[in-house]
């Protein structure tokens, strides 16, 4: 390797706004998240823009994905068969696309054993809304989903914040409990 380089190859693009991006096991496939937007260079099917997309380095290939509902300011982690889930996300924005739902409780998965991607969206909610969520894997594969906002408002109004956790099982699903974390109280609204 040269490390007196200066310079750089640009050998693909991610198609979207990369909000969020992950390395998906075991393909290593990147997908890239973004949120409802007015442009972005990757359309689908429906000539409807791409909020998502999933990026082969081997191949520089681009694949468009969609999204049945709005993963701006979602959390995410990776359940123990290598699924990336991500949880909570904003308001629908019915006016840029009438297609993509509310997202502020909405758990999405991307991935499987058999390397078919996809984002499944089934219709698993959250026990609340969870704008910028905080996700964990624990050690059992379940995982802890925490914080965030009830509806992406101000957060010095204590009404808007959601200090509360909530455990998704194995499987990515909530257990449907919101249990109340006296530290997010105790140190709102950050």
């Amino acid at each position: 390797m040269d490390i007196n380089c200066s310079y750089f190859n640009v050998v693909a693009s991610s198609g979207v706004p990369a909000m969020h991006a992950a390395v998906i096991p075991p393909s290593g496939k990147v997908l890239f998240l973004d949120k409802v937007e007015d442009y972005s260079e990757l359309r689908l099917p429906n000539n409807r823009y791409a909020y998502s997309s999933l990026y082969d380095p081997e191949t520089h290939s681009l694949t468009s994905l969609p999204v049945a509902t709005n993963p701006f300011c979602c959390g995410g982690s990776f359940l123990g068969d290598g699924r990336l889930v991500t949880v909570g996300g904003n308001a629908p924005l019915l006016w840029l696309d009438p297609t993509v739902q509310d997202g502020f409780d909405a758990i999405r998965y991307l991935g499987n054993q058999n390397e078919t991607y996809g984002w499944e969206e089934p219709g698993n909610k959250l026990a609340s809304n969870r704008w910028y969520a905080s996700a964990q894997t624990l050690a059992d594969g379940k995982m802890f989903v925490a914080a965030g906002s009830l509806n992406g408002l101000d957060p010095s109004n204590f009404s808007n914040n959601n200090p509360t956790f909530e455990i998704l099982d194995e499987n990515g699903v909530s257990n449907g409990e919101n249990i109340l974390m006296d530290i997010l109280v105790d140190t709102m609204p950050y």
